[in-house]
């Protein structure tokens, strides 16, 4: 912490105690400096061991404008997260619920849920530390104070394809107190910041279990069914067509993939990871489900590439596109640049 309680006690020994004829001050071994795998150890490991609850502010820029929301963030250890979205009104009554199987968004000015894969990341079982660095250069800016808490900030730089992150991760703690997202030309995009947080709550387990709205329209990102461990196995058991290379962007890599059947329906969905990020690719034949007219317009790959919908739900993201009979959804918490180098990738695939 931050010893303000030890001052204070050596400032009142000082004063009721007499002063002694001589002081001989010992010198005191620096503490040792953090290197960039002990601290990604520290991160990775926090979501199983710590709990807490803040406020959180996001700024998304947007060309010239920047969009800034205000949060309340609840974490429970292995992998339950609750945001409730307080301004501004255009996104107050946003609820996220995340309960480390399905997320759950429900958008109160659509009247609408939206159901997807858990994006809490690392709760039961982390990446090695050691895997990031393969794939990210990390580097160690320095210390710096957020909220009172002693941070050690991050920079991690992915190469070709991705934006570059700046975290700074709370040095007793392990959570990331702040992030920026920058493009490739060093310009700030995305920022997430504590203003408060408490740490060691007992938050109770009902907090987030999700409770859909009477009424409300659900629209669906999930399958069911039994969990693969490799992308030959999905293509396998998909028993039509689909994508799923072993490594996306060259550092995505295939974590789990499961495949639901409903009579002669089949939904495929892949998760890849690169320790940092976390994203799903669902596939459906076209004939079996309708493209659902939702997001704003944009293009998938080159210009002549397929139109698709992309949808900014603040705590993931969402690119959708039929390609060759088959509609594709990509959902991640990664950045807009990331996710639609994802998206034209496998449509260079397909």
């Amino acid at each position: 912490m931050t010893g303000t309680h030890v001052i204070i006690a050596a400032l009142v020994l000082g004063l009721t105690m007499p002063a002694p004829a001589a002081v001989r001050f010992e010198a005191r071994a620096p503490r040792p400096a953090p290197d960039a795998a002990s601290i990604l150890k520290t991160m990775l490991a926090a979501p199983a061991l710590i709990d807490y609850e803040g406020t959180k502010v996001i700024s998304t820029v947007r060309g010239t404008r920047a969009e800034t929301v205000t949060i309340l963030e609840a974490y429970k250890r292995l992998g339950r997260l609750r945001l409730e979205f307080l301004s501004p009104e255009s996104v107050s009554g946003r609820l996220i619920v995340d309960d480390g199987v399905d997320t759950w968004q429900y958008e109160p000015s659509m009247h609408l849920v939206i159901r997807g894969p858990s994006f809490v990341q690392g709760a039961g079982s982390p990446e090695p530390a050691e895997d990031i660095l393969r794939r990210y250069t990390v580097s160690l800016l320095g210390r710096e104070a957020v909220i009172g808490r002693d941070t050690v900030v991050l920079a991690l730089a992915p190469g070709a394809g991705g934006s570059n992150r700046h975290l700074w991760v709370d040095q007793a703690t392990g959570v990331v107190l702040r992030t920026e997202e920058r493009d490739a030309g060093g310009e700030i995009v995305y920022v997430s910041y504590f203003s408060r947080i408490s740490y060691s709550l007992n938050l109770p387990t009902a907090l987030f279990t999700f409770r859909r709205p009477a009424g409300a329209k659900v629209l669906s990102f999930h399958v069911s069914g039994g969990r693969v461990t490799t992308a030959d196995e999905l293509r396998r058991q998909a028993g039509t067509p689909i994508v799923a290379p072993p490594r996306l962007l060259n550092r995505y890599v295939f974590r789990d993939g499961r495949v639901a059947r409903h009579g002669a329906f089949a939904a495929a969905a892949a998760t890849y990871s690169d320790g940092v990020g976390v994203v799903t690719i669902f596939q459906t034949p076209a004939s079996r489900m309708a493209f659902p007219n939702v997001g704003r317009e944009t293009v998938v790959g080159s210009m002549r590439g397929p139109l698709g919908r992309f949808l900014d739900l603040g705590y993931f993201r969402v690119v959708l596109w039929q390609s060759r009979a088959t509609n594709f959804a990509v959902l991640g918490n990664v950045p807009q640049t990331v996710l639609m180098a994802i998206a034209a990738e496998l449509t260079g695939m397909k």
